[in-house]
């Protein structure tokens, strides 16, 4: 969420003389910040919605890759100091690797090993770092901080996001019978980006009273309030729109999911605030107007999708 800021502009000595100085009002920069925002999730919204358009899991898949490795790469330049960064080529192989196999059913290939990939890819990450890190002399604590980042990164980055594929996976179908996936990843992504739209709206309308200032100063109680109910009713709109291509979702689930991914959505949120205030960053990247970066585009889903993958799995 876009916090406000105050510049001033300092003019020369003749150029100011007999005028007032120019001040950019807070409503401005709100209706700035807001216009760009909308026109980058109007853009992200018609990425999505051609991506359904042609229905297929790899799509799908490649996408939520592009994301994750656009995520990661922003996650090492978050941190100032090179030896942070030491191993992100190979967090970049093993994460590539373990998302090409992950999609492999997707391309006809069924691996029955691929049940164990995630434990698999974290113990040849770790285990190349330490290889690696034999070859340079101890830093003390610092050494185990550098392997504890990069190994958080890749679980923070790739392996949450990583919940979106493994979703489509799922055997869920509507009420004729046919898969039904995608149609459940649109109810996820919708909902977690209302949570989004619901807490900026209200948060920077009627926002007053601070959540957690010492992570995030823009956060507050309203905004979170707005979060939850723009999440339930886009869940009902949803369930009436959808609701025979996904049949698992009730409308006692709607309200249920909708608190539940609310929650968990704007915990995503302060997560990549942690990170960004414990480096001293203010934002993780340019990618899109009014959003940030990728990190900023998925700080949500990264939590949210695990906890949708869970709810399905144990409806189903």
């Amino acid at each position: 969420m876009p916090e406000e800021t105050d510049s001033d502009s300092l003019d020369s000595p003749d150029s100011t003389a007999g005028k007032a100085p120019e001040q950019t009002s807070p409503g401005s920069a709100k209706k700035r910040a807001f216009k760009s925002r909308l026109i980058s999730t109007v853009i992200l919204i018609g990425i999505l919605l051609a991506v359904f358009c042609f229905s297929k899991d790899w799509l799908f898949a490649v996408l939520s890759g592009i994301l994750s490795i656009g995520s990661l790469i922003e996650y090492f330049r978050l941190f100032p100091i090179r030896g942070f960064r030491r191993f992100r080529w190979h967090t970049y192989v093993v994460s590539v690797t373990y998302l090409v196999l992950l999609s492999s059913p997707f391309w006809g290939f069924d691996f029955v090993w691929l049940i164990e990939l995630e434990g698999l890819a974290v113990a040849t990450l770790l285990t190349w770092i330490i290889l690696e890190r034999l070859r340079f002399p101890l830093e003390g604590s610092r050494t185990l901080d550098e392997i504890a980042v990069t190994v958080f990164g890749f679980i923070y980055c790739v392996l949450l996001l990583a919940f979106i594929p493994k979703l489509l996976m799922l055997p869920l179908e509507n009420t004729a019978g046919e898969s039904s996936t995608h149609f459940y990843l649109i109810y996820l992504v919708a909902v977690t980006k209302l949570t989004d739209v619901g807490a900026y709206i209200v948060g920077s309308l009627t926002g007053r009273h601070k959540m957690v200032p010492h992570v995030s100063p823009g956060k507050t109680w309203q905004g979170f309030c707005g979060a939850i109910i723009f999440a339930i009713s886009g869940s009902f709109v949803i369930y009436f729109t959808l609701g025979d291509q996904i049949p698992l979702l009730t409308p006692f689930h709607a309200v249920v999911v909708a608190i539940l991914l609310a929650f968990v959505a704007v915990l995503g949120d302060l997560a990549e605030s942690i990170i960004k205030r414990s480096v001293e960053v203010k934002d993780s990247g340019q990618i899109m107007p009014g959003i940030g970066g990728f990190l900023d585009l998925i700080d949500s889903l990264i939590f949210t999708a695990p906890l949708f993958y869970l709810y399905l799995l144990i409806l189903s």
